[in-house]
């Protein structure tokens, strides 16, 4: 039986995953409850959305040979996390360096992790202002940003700590607007036509030291 494949043009479906992709996912659950296929993200394959338990299961507890390499199904974050990003890698060489990965993710470090985004996020929100309306998106961007850089870069206040923040945050705010977002999914848009070109804009803040 052929997989059920969202009826709508590609570029159509790649302009409402951008704009508004839990619509788009709720809409073709309600047309395949279990799963269907898509090509949203412009892989060579078609990215399946599994909504079925059993199915599910089978994923995550079966032979990881059976199903696509990360690697290339992940081509379009390449912009964004570099040529030699984990996600991006595939097969003995995706394989040895998340081995060189584990032992961070284990035991007393992740114990540890788990103190430090406490620590963090009590300090975040003992700061916000009382009795105002603040934004949920701003909050956990904070959050998300000091646990990057205090347990990632090792990184935990001064002047260097400050700068790579602001990088950061300067870098990443080109994709603060769905449509923005277009970049990455449409790589024809990939254009650097100045500082001033979304596209230049970004790249200048990423190679930015």
């Amino acid at each position: 039986m052929a997989l059920p494949t969202i009826k709508i043009p590609v570029f159509q479906q790649r302009y409402e995953w951008i704009t508004k992709p839990l619509d788009l996912m709720e809409k073709s659950a309600r047309q395949y409850p279990d799963l269907y296929s898509s090509q949203i993200l412009g892989a060579k394959e078609p990215i399946i959305f599994v909504n079925d338990p059993q199915a599910i299961q089978e994923i995550l507890t079966n032979d990881r040979k059976k199903f696509t390499a990360p690697g290339e199904e992940n081509k379009t974050l390449e912009p964004l996390v570099g040529d030699y990003s984990l996600f991006l890698l595939s097969g003995s060489r995706h394989k040895r360096e998340r081995q060189l990965l584990m032992p961070q993710f284990h035991g007393d470090r992740m114990e540890a992790y788990g103190e430090l985004i406490c620590s963090i996020t009590e300090k975040v929100f003992s700061q916000l202002p009382q009795n105002q309306p603040f934004t949920a998106r701003d909050v956990t961007s904070e959050i998300s940003l000091s646990v990057m850089l205090q347990a990632v870069f090792g990184l935990y206040k001064g002047e260097r700590y400050q700068q790579i923040k602001r990088q950061i945050i300067a870098m990443l705010d080109v994709f603060r607007f769905p449509l923005a977002s277009s970049f990455l999914l449409f790589p024809f848009l990939q254009k650097d036509l100045g500082a001033w070109s979304p596209w230049g804009y970004y790249l200048r803040q990423r190679e930015l030291d």
